[in-house]
């Protein structure tokens, strides 16, 4: 799929793309082209054409990997929010959309209020709009990402390395 394809009418939204999440997808993509994966070049052109940003500096609003966005497909009454991922990261079809999909592909870098067509894989046209990047209300206790990322590494899931665990008295 080209990005005419992609938009089919009017003008492609900018994108933003961190340093890591670009390296990470370029591989995604050209490996997804080569295995003639449906979505493998709309991926590559839509990340080909993306501003690629140092972590800190990706603008607010930006969809980006592993964070919720809340979107609307076709001007639809109900939004839907999930996380974006990497397609051997899904774990959850209802809390989680691969960029390896139309849809997720459309998503990967917009930002809020933008708005993108997209052809399905059966083929028909579509648009989505971005309404938010951040986790809607509950979800943090279901899928916490941002919360974890900004309580600066707080947390952590395993004990140091110097830690021998409960001692004995």
């Amino acid at each position: 799929m080209s990005n005419i394809q992609a938009a089919s009418t009017g003008q492609l939204p900018s994108l933003g793309l961190t340093r890591r999440d670009y390296a990470r997808l370029e591989r995604l993509a050209n490996d997804a082209v080569k295995q003639s994966h449906p979505v493998g070049r709309f991926l590559m052109s839509e990340i080909r054409r993306a501003v690629v940003f140092d972590t800190n500096e990706v603008p607010d609003g930006t969809v980006r990997l592993n964070e919720w966005v809340t979107y609307r497909v076709d001007g639809g009454r109900k939004s839907e929010s999930k996380v974006l991922v990497c397609p051997h990261d899904v774990r959850n079809g209802l809390l989680e959309i691969s960029v390896l999909s139309p849809l997720g592909a459309a998503l990967l870098g917009m930002s809020v209020g933008q708005r993108m067509k997209f052809f399905s894989i059966e083929g028909g046209l579509h648009s989505v709009m971005v309404e938010s990047v951040l986790p809607p209300a509950g979800a943090p206790l279901l899928f916490p990402l941002r919360s974890r990322r900004s309580a600066g590494r707080a947390f952590t899931s395993s004990p140091e390395p110097d830690d021998d665990g409960p001692q004995a008295a």
